[in-house]
């Protein structure tokens, strides 16, 4: 492809406006969705470490 049929590929013709902003809303999104679930696992490991420390104990 010349770097015209990319622009045009790019700009999706008038749709271009539409679909990027909503692919980069996506895209903030699902990251943001990753993190949350990484965190509250590693919340939920810290608080079974925690709990099984407090069974051990005598």
């Amino acid at each position: 492809m010349s770097e015209l049929d990319w622009a045009q590929a790019l700009s999706m013709g008038r749709h271009g406006l539409y679909v990027w902003p909503a692919f980069g809303l996506t895209l903030v999104i699902l990251g943001g969705l990753l993190l949350h679930g990484w965190q509250a696992r590693r919340r939920v490991e810290r608080d079974l470490r925690q709990r099984w420390r407090r069974e051990r104990q005598p």
